[in-house]
């Protein structure tokens, strides 16, 4: 069983290294390196709305081979001075990669032991097998940012909230704690997700019958929801650990009170008068006391400016600022290969009426649970701009397909029948969709290759970008290959529309020229799909011109002669 876990493990590592020198940096690469070096150079500042767990791995192996940081005002151009710096932009980049892979395999690992010990050997090898394969997931394991840490971390946390509820004690309080707390400080995501996620678990267990062994009773009135001074121990322990992990990361910063906010400054000033004695008072303390962690208030601050704000996304071909309800549900349907998508959906339907009939295991429907409260929690956001702000989702969909899958296998439909010979034909022909279904998804995941970002199942047709294009098809990858087909074609010199902050002369381009909103030109263009379909207002006077190429998944190539003479 571990060797073919450890297999599986292998041929996607395989598959996602395989990836790095197809793709050049997208938009967000740079940023986070960038962040990251800072960090290591003593200061958070640039971009503090992430945490900086992420940042810290990816900055690693590069800070440690040399590269620093050179102090732009503006982290994005920070990002593509730090990429190229030293003429070892290929090497950076991928030093910066590497970190990814140990959370790929945390996250592979955890659903193994999470489902081994709930549901069975088969089914966790079944769980761990599909999300090993993926394509969102092998995509944003071949990336320098935040999305899989985030995952490994946020169902680390979640399995240890369920190891804390069957098991209590202050061992599995300080786990979740810990993990908790690693998944808070790597994305503030978790701060959304996590809450609705313990509460529909907590309803399970408060609904469900068998709650615990017998044997664990005197541990759950001392440390569990036995008792209300249980429950206050095991948080209280609990809530210093994701504390301490939390300000280790910042490395125990701490700043005035008047630093956070000039709130107790202006209350007191309005309250006693602005030159009174006790105003005076006020502002001596705020001015001395300090708090911890100023970096995580800023970037809780920073996250909630950039959910109100005007931010455009974009669904089905049209443009709005804000978002849709419905996006992540309609993303996860058209990002997902259909075979795991029906598995998971069976699954459900099993945890959901086995449940129901029984009331008997709290701990089988956890990850549906969590599944649907992510998607509630990020229903309302403004920020629909890629299925990636939900990646978590796609471990607990992996673990319902699995118990789909072993349930299509051994038959249980078909046990209802009651018929002998019923029951034999139907049991055979689950087996065989069964083996259809996993065919269909090795060979989804295989023809993705090595496009895995911009992979779309069968809903997304021949156009798949008149669905979704940010991030989820277009995130500035294909300059690499755009490079190679200029310099195959002799072009000269490139116009090009773009969203990604990049080096021209580091990726090979001839002499380039980037294009502004409205701007326009002639001779050999280039327009990333995205600003195309985001910003089509800006390339009116290119849309009635034939596209020459589409290189990669991402980029129109056009070629506009020069206007005739008189004209």
């Amino acid at each position: 069983m571990v060797a073919i876990l450890a297999l599986l493990i292998g041929v996607g590592l395989f598959r996602i290294v395989s990836t790095y020198h197809v793709f050049n940096h997208n938009i967000d690469e740079g940023a986070h390196l960038a962040c990251g070096i800072q960090w290591f150079q003593g200061a958070y500042t640039y971009d503090p709305k992430h945490t900086p767990v992420a940042r810290i791995s990816t900055a690693l192996l590069p800070y440690m081979s040399g590269v620093r940081g050179f102090g732009n005002p503006s982290f994005w151009q920070e990002g593509v001075l730090v990429l190229s710096s030293g003429g070892h932009y290929w090497r950076t980049l991928t030093l910066a990669r590497i970190a990814m892979l140990p959370y790929y395999v945390l996250a592979v690992v955890v659903i193994f032991v999470w489902s081994r010990r709930v549901y069975g050997s088969a089914t966790a090898l079944i769980a761990a097998g599909i999300f090993s394969m993926l394509p969102v997931v092998l995509a944003h394991s071949a990336l320098a940012g935040t999305d899989i840490p985030l995952t490994a971390f946020f169902i680390t946390a979640v399995y240890a909230f369920t190891r804390w509820l069957a098991a209590p004690s202050w061992r599995t309080a300080a786990g979740f704690g810990v993990a908790a707390g690693l998944a808070t400080a790597t994305k503030l995501s978790t701060v959304a997700f996590l809450p609705p996620t313990m509460v529909g678990i907590l309803l399970l267990y408060f609904l469900s019958g068998r709650r615990a062994d017998a044997s664990l009773d005197e541990n759950r009135d001392r440390w569990g929801v036995g008792s209300v001074r249980g429950t206050m121990r095991s948080m209280a322990v609990g809530l210093i650990c994701v504390f301490l992990v939390i300000w280790t990361v910042y490395r125990f910063s701490h700043a005035p009170i008047n630093k956070f906010s000039t709130a107790p400054d202006k209350i007191a000033a309005r309250v006693f008068g602005p030159t009174s004695s006790a105003t005076r008072g006020v502002r001596f303390l705020t001015a001395r006391l300090q708090l911890p962690v100023p970096e995580l208030y800023t970037g809780l601050r920073d996250l909630r400016d950039v959910n109100r704000s005007p931010v455009r996304s974009y669904l089905f071909g049209q443009v709005k600022e804000g978002g849709w309800w419905y996006f992540y549900p309609v993303a996860i349907v058209v990002k997902t290969p259909l075979a795991a998508l029906l598995l998971a959906l069976i699954g459900a339907i099993l945890l959901t009426t086995g449940w129901l009939r029984s009331r008997a295991d709290w701990q089988r429907p956890v990850p549906l649970v969590a599944f649907l409260a992510i998607l509630v929690a990020a229903a309302p956001t403004r920020l629909d701009i890629g299925v990636r702000h939900v990646m978590p989702v796609f471990a607990f969909l992996s673990i319902m397909a699995a118990v789909g899958a072993v349930a299509l296998w051994n038959g249980d439909a078909a046990q209802a029948t009651g018929s002998p010979n019923g029951s034999r034909t139907m049991m055979w022909a689950a087996r065989l969709a069964l083996i259809v279904l996993f065919a269909w998804l090795i060979v989804s995941s295989g023809r993705a290759h090595p496009d895995y970002l911009s992979y779309f199942n069968e809903f997304g047709g021949s156009d798949p970008a008149r669905i979704l294009v940010i991030s989820d098809l277009d995130w500035g990858q294909d300059y690499t290959r755009l490079s190679t087909y200029l310099r195959e074609q002799q072009v000269r010199h490139i116009s090009v529309a773009s969203d990604t902050y990049f080096d021209p002369a580091t990726l090979g381009f001839p002499e380039t020229v980037l294009l502004q909103c409205r701007e326009p030109a002639t001779g050999w263009v280039a327009v990333e799909e995205r600003r195309a379909r985001l910003h089509a207002e800006c390339y009116q006077w290119i849309a009635t011109q034939p596209v020459k190429a589409y290189v990669g998944k991402s980029m129109r190539v056009y070629y506009i002669p020069e206007p005739a003479s008189g004209q």
